[in-house]
């Protein structure tokens, strides 16, 4: 039996432990929480270095869940270093590689170029013209296109027609000096008694003549092509979307499951390559060839009722912040028919937006318009996230240009935004190493 001693003892050391609980419970609620961000690099653009990738900010910290609601539309009220973040033109969030990507004195022009309030995709830029062709994506019925010519300062831009007229392109590569379009625009009421399926064209872009080169799978027409590359062996690649309906591009809602395919120039076969994303969008192969990447923009949903959005024209496309706004990389196979995939696996999920064009780096890391969202995330090829640059307009796509590859131009809704900085593109003719 305890002594009233034994007892007295035990209750003070029950008391101790209890009140060093709630202490330490108390500096827990007020502990000091480390700055998220910093003022670092060069001083000729505005650039904030994330602390440990911002995985720890004070508990008021709150953000809303809408998609079109960007990285830098969290609120942070307790850490004033927050605003180094919404106000920089780039965000570091891997310090070493990030700065080496920006280099000694990077620079930002944005909306460098001003286009008109509608989509701007496929930026494709030809060395031997020094010159970026970028598709505009409405409003419906457009037929014209636009092209950069980079040998003047500041560069001129001129609209251009292929010959014969190719309706809404929406992606797209330089292969072999030639231009190859993922086509949507879908059998609409065009000028001239023009009609089209989506599908695939071949554009030489010092004549502008275009050669199409498929336009049905089995006598089914297309959705809307998204997006398109080749592999080593100059099999076409593209993903299958419907956003030409969502976008008013389309008369007819799809007659196929959303879906990747691969085209054989070599014998004319189309195969479907993957079903399983949500909404396949953008494309691009590793440089080695053995990975490719896809991005998968599930959380835009295609609906029956129009509605006017971001554009100045009525779209049929919702937004769910649940669905799916991933990268996933497959393994790629080949073999005397051609390649097929395996190994899935999501390498990113997108800060804000959901992740549209693709573009691999000379040294391998992607480079991802956000699509909805104003800005372009870096990742290594394994979906790691190295750095963003943050635009005033939404960037669907991206493109290296320039003749040492440094200057990378963004394309989206309502403008086209330049950036100088030590990353360097591949030589799109010489692409796979």
């Amino acid at each position: 039996m305890a002594t009233s001693t034994t007892v007295a003892l035990l209750l003070g050391i029950f008391a101790s432990v209890a009140c060093a609980s709630a202490n330490t419970l108390q500096n827990n609620s007020n502990s000091k929480f480390h700055p998220v961000a910093k003022t670092c690099g060069p001083s000729t653009a505005k650039i904030a270095c994330v602390y440990r990738y911002g995985t720890l900010l004070p508990p008021s910290f709150s953000r809303d869940q809408l998609p079109t609601v960007g990285y830098t539309g969290t609120l942070v009220p307790d850490d004033p270093s927050w605003n180094l973040v919404v106000d920089a033109d780039f965000v570091i969030f891997d310090e070493k590689r990030g700065l080496e990507v920006l280099g000694a004195a990077p620079t930002i022009q944005k909306k460098y170029i001003d286009v008109l309030n509608v989509i701007h995709e496929a930026p494709i830029y030809v060395p031997d013209l020094n010159k970026l062709f970028v598709t505009q994506d409405g409003p419906p019925g457009n037929l014209s296109n636009l092209v950069i010519d980079l040998n003047y300062d500041p560069p001129t831009v001129a609209s251009f027609v292929t010959d014969p007229p190719v309706y809404q392109p929406t992606g797209g590569i330089l292969h072999d000096n030639m231009i190859y379009w993922a086509i949507q625009g879908n059998n609409v009421s065009l000028p001239n008694g023009l009609k089209q399926r989506p599908g695939v064209v071949r554009v030489d872009p010092k004549t502008l003549k275009a050669e199409w080169l498929i336009n049905n799978f089995y006598g089914f027409f297309f959705g809307g092509l998204n997006d398109l590359t080749v592999d080593p062996n100059g099999d076409i690649w593209f993903t299958d979307s419907d956003y030409a309906f969502g976008l008013g591009l389309a008369d007819n809602s799809n007659q196929l499951q959303l879906a990747t395919y691969r085209f054989r120039p070599s014998t004319g076969e189309i195969n479907v390559v993957d079903t399983s994303l949500e909404h396949p969008n953008g494309i691009v192969f590793s440089r080695d060839g053995k990975t490719v990447y896809i991005s998968d923009t599930g959380l835009e949903t295609v609906g029956p009722v129009a509605s006017k959005g971001a554009y100045d024209y009525p779209i049929r496309i919702y937004f769910t912040s649940t669905l799916a706004r991933n990268i996933y990389a497959f393994d790629v196979n080949y073999t005397p028919k051609g390649a097929y995939l395996t190994g899935k696996r999501s390498i990113f999920q997108s800060l804000e937006g959901s992740p549209d064009g693709l573009k691999v780096a000379a040294n391998g890391y992607l480079v991802v318009g956000s699509g909805l969202s104003n800005g372009a995330d870096i990742l290594d090829g394994d979906g790691s996230l190295i750095a963003r640059i943050q635009t005033d307009h939404p960037v669907e796509n991206v493109a290296f240009t320039g003749k040492d590859l440094k200057t990378v131009f963004l394309t989206g809704i309502g403008g086209i935004t330049r950036v100088q900085w030590n990353l360097t593109g591949p030589d799109p003719n010489k692409f796979f190493v």
